[in-house]
């Protein structure tokens, strides 16, 4: 049984991202098992053969007590959010790894993870904080008040080990995603991301990841010098770990991302090609009609139900 767990959470129309997600984890990573968590029900609308040896658990075989309720609270963003703790819990009491990396299903693996697990030596929880120099104030986004509202941490990429520290956040953070996961920004609630703020003063041993490769992604790219090396690409004269590709759409892809106004695609040639190279492997995922799939448990306007739950009791 693999002591090494990647965690995603999607519905099935990111399947698409989340297949290219874990198939680049273990290309450059194989003694790594991958969930894929899925808020939603295959009930036999897609093929999953293509996505062995990775492990697709469809929220209802959890059967958490919870689900009910989160469902009938949340919109599916905020549900998908809410549920990420539980699947990492789930995987957790599954295969009784030595850790567990959440990673977001729009990123992909570049390098070895490696440097992530000397870092779970010495620590529990790892964490990327947004930015760790300003933005110039120029007007453009995101800026600095944008990461006030959204979050100092980014919830797209954390680690926990297998101790009781790890499980502390993962308990605690389920905790509170029961009925204050909600897309707020007004309210100080950002789903599952605004609550990373605490993991550093409730928890122990909490380590911001300072690794230049780990959760590159438009929001840190003033921090970054970013350059192709042979087919690697290098991170401020470090590898390039994980790449999130958050806001990147197939329906504009000579744009990094619709969250942002600061660059250009054709700014850089070495992030040019990773997104290139990004949209060519969400083709032949069959990224477009994966997207026109919807969810199971999505809910009509007014909030009615399109279909009953069944959830197991």
């Amino acid at each position: 049984m693999s002591k090494k767990i990647i965690v995603t959470v999607c519905s099935i129309n990111y399947l698409g991202q989340a297949k290219a997600l874990a198939e680049s984890a273990v290309k450059h990573n194989p003694d790594y098992k991958v969930v894929i968590g899925l808020v939603d029900r295959i009930d036999g609308r897609i093929d999953t053969s293509g996505y062995s040896p990775h492990r697709l658990l469809e929220v209802h075989e959890m059967n958490l007590p919870v689900f009910q309720e989160m469902y009938e609270r949340y919109n599916l963003l905020e549900l998908n959010c809410a549920l990420k703790s539980y699947f990492v819990s789930w995987a957790m009491d599954e295969y009784q790894p030595d850790h567990v990396i959440y990673l977001d299903a729009d990123m992909m693996v570049h390098a070895s993870l490696s440097p992530i697990e000397e870092l779970l030596k010495e620590n529990s929880i790892l964490i990327t904080p947004h930015i760790t120099k300003p933005f110039p104030k120029d007007g453009r986004r995101p800026a600095e008040n944008d990461i006030l509202k959204t979050g100092m941490y980014n919830a797209g990429f954390y680690a926990v080990k297998n101790d009781k520290d790890g499980m502390a956040l993962i308990e605690w953070w389920k905790d509170r995603m029961i009925d204050q996961g909600y897309e707020r920004p007004k309210d100080g609630l950002n789903c599952d991301q605004n609550w990373l703020n605490f993991a550093p003063l409730y928890f122990r041993k909490v380590l911001n990841v300072d690794h230049p490769g780990c959760n590159v992604a438009y929001w840190n790219f003033h921090e970054k010098m970013i350059v192709q090396s042979g087919e690697k690409v290098m991170v401020n004269g470090q590898a390039l770990l994980v790449f999130h590709y958050s806001g990147y759409s197939l329906r504009e892809p000579t744009k990094i991302s619709r969250h942002q106004t600061r660059y250009e695609m054709n700014g850089n040639p070495a992030i040019a090609k990773l997104f290139k190279d990004y949209e060519a492997i969400l083709v032949k995922n069959g990224h477009e009609d994966l997207q026109k799939i919807q969810c199971y448990y999505k809910k009509e306007s007014g909030g009615k139900w399109l279909k009953k739950l069944g959830i197991k009791r």
